[in-house]
């Protein structure tokens, strides 16, 4: 909550120096001295600042870091149960009837 309010008043204060600030086409001819390098310097440090607050805000207050965490491994027994099959028979050509354990 207090980050969305952070955000939102660095991109009102952007918007408002920009139109503040916004100087003729013949004062940004000539440079001004180095006015227009420092401008962008500004606008770089200021789209770095307000992309990483904006990277880092959680979607809910009692959620804790931004990132993802694998969750441990989990292993579970196969679930068996017998049934009655037809099974070939080993001594006597033919089939037989045999309980067999059957597991999914």
């Amino acid at each position: 909550m207090f980050g969305k309010i952070i955000a939102s008043g660095l991109v009102l204060a952007t918007v408002a120096g920009a139109s503040l600030a916004a100087t003729g086409t013949a004062e940004a001819r000539y440079g001004r001295n180095g006015a227009f390098a420092g401008g962008a310097a500004a606008g770089v440090v200021g789209g770095l600042l307000l992309g990483g607050a904006i990277a880092n805000q959680n979607r809910y207050e009692d959620e804790g870091p931004a990132y993802y965490e694998d969750p441990a491994p989990v292993y579970v027994e196969p679930r068996c149960y017998f049934q009655r099959q037809r099974v070939p028979n080993e001594y006597d050509p033919g089939w037989h009837i045999e309980r067999v354990r059957v597991c999914q």
